[in-house]
């Protein structure tokens, strides 16, 4: 009887918490569910909302819909805490003091959390924009918290934590609307530089892409040769192929001028 009365009781209490604990792990599972699915709803409708409004930047739409998934996954967890009984105030004074901790542990995790805030409050660039950090360019596609992502020339996909892109020297080449194009010409020390400097300079005044000529002139002289330079100012859309005509144009013409110097140093 004593063996029997053992088993019917570690039977009883074994149905007692599988009936307690069961029906709470089965309220915390459809607690994350339904805090995932507003999460995820109300992510997407802070975006929608404030993409209908022009005088909000892309990027702190992006931002306010990441901070509202994130606290409502944040009450979500809360939330499951409580239905285990774990008050969430001893929670949060646990949380707190393992925040210190964790806090020294990911400094360069905080850094970028934080350099993630100041790019969007003083957003020194934005979605789109051309960007040129740590050796990389390439165009702004998003700005996360933590990193951003950027589209590089040829079209790859790099991210950028965000502490480099606020703690670094950024180039951003696409916030003026022209560029200056800088072209070298390495001439033979014979050649006459007058000559030289008034060919270039007639073929930069026929270009209309052309805004304005900053320089021309002799860059360095070597012993066997010298070097022109071209300093010209054009639009930063047109200025890749205002580079390549410019030098397809200048060296067809010291081409057709090279035997005519040769007939007259003959005939000298």
């Amino acid at each position: 009887m004593n063996f029997e009365q053992q088993w019917t009781n570690a039977a009883n209490t074994l149905v007692a918490l599988v009936t307690t604990y069961g029906l709470r792990v089965v309220g915390a599972i459809i607690i994350l569910l339904i805090g995932w699915w507003i999460s995820r709803l109300l992510y997407k409708g802070v975006q929608r909302l404030l993409v209908r409004t022009q005088r909000i930047d892309r990027t702190i739409t992006l931002f306010l819909a990441n901070a509202v998934r994130y606290l409502v996954l944040v009450l979500t967890f809360s939330a499951v805490l409580s239905t285990f009984g774990v008050a969430t105030t001893s929670f949060v004074a646990v949380l707190g003091a393992l925040g210190i901790a964790v806090g020294l542990a990911l400094q360069g995790t905080l850094s970028n959390l934080a350099a993630g805030i100041m790019l969007v409050l003083f957003r020194p660039f934005h979605i789109d924009d051309r960007v040129e950090a740590g050796g990389i360019a390439g165009r702004v596609r998003e700005i996360n918290l933590f990193y951003s992502e950027l589209d590089t020339d040829d079209n790859v996909r790099v991210i950028f934590p965000n502490g480099k892109l606020w703690g670094e020297v950024v180039k951003v080449p696409s916030r003026n609307d022209t560029e200056r194009v800088e072209l070298k010409f390495t001439r033979p020390f014979s050649d006459d530089i007058e000559t030289a400097v008034s060919r270039v300079r007639e073929l930069v005044n026929q270009d209309r892409r052309i805004k304005r000529v900053a320089q021309i002139g002799v860059d360095t002289v070597n012993e066997a040769n010298y070097v022109l330079v071209v300093r010209v100012w054009v639009t930063r859309e047109q200025a890749p192929q205002v580079h390549f005509d410019l030098n397809r144009m200048v060296k067809e013409e010291f081409q057709r001028s090279a035997p005519q110097r040769e007939e007259a140093r003959a005939a000298d």
